[in-house]
């Protein structure tokens, strides 16, 4: 399993992440599973975080979840992802994230960030044992 997206994808998520600086950014990830369970982005859908703590936590808006879910219902796209930063952080989950996984089929992409924008970035899914497994991240150029 990997996690593949592009550089202009990295760089829509590094300007939301500066957008949102000291708080938590966060982004919904767009795309497809392939053979293998590979899965691949092919666009992001930022949100705006409205946890009650922005800057300890993250919580994807209701309304751009449900607008998506209408949008994708039978094609071939799904939400595949999601996406949030660490301010002054590790790119590696922590143990919120740990308790907010709900939807463990997701890839959970995290980025550690700082006021110049994202330091680090790492891709995890969410095991059967319930931890958090790091998986490849492949950076594409389109």
């Amino acid at each position: 399993m990997s996690l593949s997206l592009t550089f202009q994808h990295l760089d829509q998520l590094d300007q939301h992440c500066k957008k949102c600086w000291p708080e938590e950014a966060c982004a919904l990830l767009v795309g497809t599973r392939e053979i293998g369970d590979d899965r691949i982005v092919n666009r992001v859908v930022l949100s705006d975080n409205v946890a009650v703590d922005k800057k300890r936590y993250f919580e994807i808006d209701p309304s751009v979840r449900i607008r998506l879910e209408v949008e994708l219902r039978g094609g071939v796209e799904d939400i595949i992802g999601v996406f949030h930063s660490h301010p002054e952080g590790p790119a590696e989950p922590s143990k919120a994230d740990e308790r907010m996984v709900i939807e463990t089929q997701f890839l959970w992409l995290i980025a550690a960030t700082s006021s110049a924008g994202t330091d680090n970035i790492g891709a995890f899914e969410f095991s059967d044992e319930k931890k958090f497994k790091r998986v490849p991240l492949i950076k594409r150029g389109s």
